[in-house]
């Protein structure tokens, strides 16, 4: 069960015509919500989402937000969000490489952007969809947005196959690929790749690299039976200095990954 079940948080899959494109829809919904002191992390994994808010403003970075509807542009760093009163929000989240459709930007433009949807998205009806989706329940308004997104995203041209095959390998490979070799596996200079990977991730390979990297070691600080030293985590995320490793999850994370594990327990 999900931490956030007591608050009506549910978890939905993307219908097949879409699943090439989104991870998951989320809603959550609760009447009252008191200021916790512990905020919720939203951790990087490349991808990019929209908030629909139908209640009280969100906090993000200890900024409160009030927009009916947020962009969450791709991210570098975790998100801490806290929320409060009257919770009422849907939730989509797009696959790394797969929300250009919506943006029609290059993605480097709206790297680690939290922001109204109006500002991001001028050219996208959202406040009017909003306005649409806000008497449905979940499943409804999921149905609803499903709807809009197969009309704009049938419009999507689609990223270079060379994008998408780089993408899945350092997935595939936790962000332990080289980078040099991923360039040489795939063909193409190392200029080329990167102009790519600005244009529909946001980001270099390196970065994405990086947040594999530290999903993994998330991943595997969580684990039930965690028992290595983190010296060994270090080295099955990736890293062979642990001092590199423990910078590299700070920068990310926001907490060394001693003081992540202990939230993770507390928790």
């Amino acid at each position: 069960m999900h931490k956030l079940a007591h608050m009506g948080f549910r978890l939905h899959m993307p219908c097949p015509a879409l699943a090439d494109y989104i991870s998951c829809y989320w809603s959550i919904q609760t009447m009252h919500c008191d200021l916790a002191a512990e905020a919720e992390f939203m951790h990087p994994e490349g991808g990019t989402g929209l908030i629909f808010n139908f209640a009280e403003p969100m906090q993000f970075n200890e900024q409160w937000m009030s927009a009916d509807c947020l962009v969450n542009g791709p991210t570098r760093k975790t998100t801490r969000l806290k929320v409060k009163g009257k919770i009422d929000a849907l939730g989509v989240r797009f696959k790394p490489g797969k929300g250009m459709a919506l943006f029609a930007m290059p993605l480097a433009e709206v790297i680690d952007v939290q922001a109204s949807a109006r500002d991001v998205l001028p050219h996208l009806p959202t406040s009017q969809l909003a306005e649409r989706l806000a008497p449905l329940a979940p499943l409804a308004r999921i149905q609803i947005l499903e709807q809009q997104l197969q009309r704009l995203l049938c419009l999507d041209l689609g990223a270079q196959h060379s994008f998408d095959e780089a993408v899945s390998r350092i997935q595939l490979a936790d962000g332990q690929h080289p980078i040099q070799h991923l360039f040489e596996s795939i063909g193409l200079g190392q200029r080329q790749l990167e102009r790519q990977f600005s244009r529909w991730l946001g980001m270099s390979p390196k970065q994405f690299s990086r947040l594999q990297r530290i999903r993994l070691a998330r991943d595997l600080l969580k684990a039930p039976k965690h028992t290595a030293s983190l010296t060994d985590l270090a080295l099955q995320a990736g890293y062979y200095d642990q001092a590199h490793f423990i910078h590299e999850f700070k920068q990310v994370v926001g907490l060394t990954p001693g003081q992540y594990q202990k939230r993770k327990q507390v928790i």
